[in-house]
């Protein structure tokens, strides 16, 4: 309800919106003659039916046993086929799965992108079949599961279609549903829509911690961290990042010493800031197909001056096979060289680092670091402004020669985040930013003018954020 209350203060219209989570925000009439949907209206030569067909049958519908919001959709047949499911959850609009190439057997195929608490119509689609004729078949509608209980529900304030990153259909980030900033309480893994509503969801067990989810390399599958750094003070001992398809658990890898950031590199091979191999931190890696561990870099040894070490970022950079490595505790951000171990350059509080020009642009408290496609440096910060203090994304231009780093754009959100923070420069221009412990998420233009806005109204520590176009890439597959 507050959603739509919402939309009609903004001047939309909650029945216009597509199955992508944008607002059809236009003043011109829907006068054409197809559904306003990513799909078609049903306008095929398959026949619609909800009579038994020979050769498929025993249709069914169940919620996934660990994430209700997943919608299992079965059936039978007696010969090869290729067949797809078409499943609608609001205002007749149809999604799709993929097509299937399937033999005669028992089938089930995730159903995926619908959030919590919604009515579901579905049918089967039969493409071709060596003895039936392509059509549809009706199976029993059902309701996917209640909101997980405690977390918290997003408000969608701002959504401007137009300037949304095109393939941004849903955003995946982890949460604490206990507020109160950097804190202990229950951590989830979790994928919203374009308006803000939940269509997956991994509660982290035990208390642990989950800051840094993000898709595999692969495209395939989601991993995510279970950091016992903070909650069982066992200096990351019993860490572990978990890869996951959506609907199935693949591995559970042990990163010893874990406590926040991690990254993997294009061959798979886990790399992340650990706590628990000495030298105040060490960088550390290993493959995913082995257990033995490879200490790269560490603090004490590698980089003068350092004082105290606790990392709170990652990032991987393939061009020169290296790494950039946010430290809180010294207000330092480092690039280190993965085949050497040597520290390349550094900025911050860390003595003898490159300079801000101009000096008042030099970040602090930084998080979320990356590397955009033209080269420069993403970082957000916390910093001050009229108003005292704000979280704001700044970007840099880094001259080795000069040793400088020169500001060149930023952003300014007008929040606080105690803690934490995200940012990302999108493929359209675009900047995604997770503010962290303030609990919002903003995409924003090369203005810096906000084109979508996600509150969850507290200050819930959120970790780090990335869109996903489609999420059947993420399912098991061989269905």
């Amino acid at each position: 309800m507050r959603y739509t209350i919402l939309l009609m203060m903004l001047g939309c219209n909650p029945a216009a919106i597509d199955d992508t989570g944008i607002a059809d925000t236009d003043d011109t009439d829907d006068t054409d003659d197809t559904d306003d949907t990513d799909d078609t209206n049903d306008t095929d030569d398959t026949d619609d039916t909800d009579e038994p067909v020979d050769g498929f049958g025993n249709l069914s519908a169940e919620l996934h046993d660990d994430h209700g919001s997943l919608v299992m959709a079965g059936w039978e047949q007696d010969e090869g086929a290729v067949v797809h499911i078409e499943y609608s959850f609001e205002n007749n609009e149809w999604h799709s799965s993929p097509s299937y190439t399937t033999t005669s057997g028992e089938h089930q195929i995730p159903l995926v992108g619908i959030p919590y608490e919604m009515d579901v119509e579905w049918r089967l689609v039969i493409e071709s079949a060596d003895s039936v004729a392509p059509q549809e078949i009706d199976g029993e509608s059902i309701t996917t599961d209640d909101y997980p209980s405690g977390l918290p529900e997003p408000e969608l304030l701002l959504s401007e279609s137009d300037q949304l990153l095109e393939n941004g259909n849903y955003i995946l980030t982890s949460i604490n549903q206990k507020d109160g900033g950097w804190t202990g309480g229950t951590y989830w893994t979790v994928i919203y829509d374009r308006l803000g509503r939940l269509v997956w969801a991994q509660k982290t067990p035990q208390s642990h911690w989950t800051l840094f989810a993000q898709v595999s390399v692969t495209g395939d599958h989601i991993l995510w961290d279970e950091a016992t750094y903070w909650s069982d003070f066992d200096g990351g001992a019993g860490s572990t990042v978990h890869q996951v398809y959506l609907d199935e658990e693949i591995d559970e890898i042990p990163t010893r010493g874990l406590h926040h950031a991690f990254v993997q590199l294009p061959n798979e091979t886990l790399v992340w800031g650990s706590q628990n191999h000495g030298g105040g931190e060490a960088l550390v890696e290993q493959a995913t197909a082995d257990t033995s561990e490879q200490v790269l870099w560490n603090c004490n040894d590698d980089w003068p001056n350092s004082g105290s070490c606790e990392s709170n970022g990652l990032f991987y950079v393939e061009e020169t096979n290296s790494f950039l490595y946010s430290f809180y505790t010294n207000n330092s951000l480092v690039e280190v060289d993965r085949d050497s171990g040597e520290s390349m350059w550094w900025a911050g509080d860390v003595r003898n680092g490159y300079e801000f020009d101009p000096e008042e642009s030099e970040f602090e408290w930084q998080h979320g670091i990356s590397y955009t496609e033209t080269g420069s440096l993403l970082v957000s910060t916390e910093a001050r402004n009229g108003g005292g203090y704000t979280t704001m994304v700044r970007e840099y231009i880094v001259n080795h020669d000069a040793e400088t780093l020169t500001e060149i754009w930023n952003y300014d959100p007008n929040v606080y985040a105690s803690t934490n923070g995200d940012a990302w420069r999108l493929d359209n221009g675009n900047t995604l930013h997770v503010i962290g412990s303030a609990g919002q998420i903003t995409e924003v233009n090369a203005d810096s003018e906000i084109v979508w806005h996600l509150d969850f109204d507290d200050d819930h520590l959120m970790g780090r954020g990335e869109f996903i176009e489609d999420l059947y890439t993420l399912v098991k597959g061989g269905y």
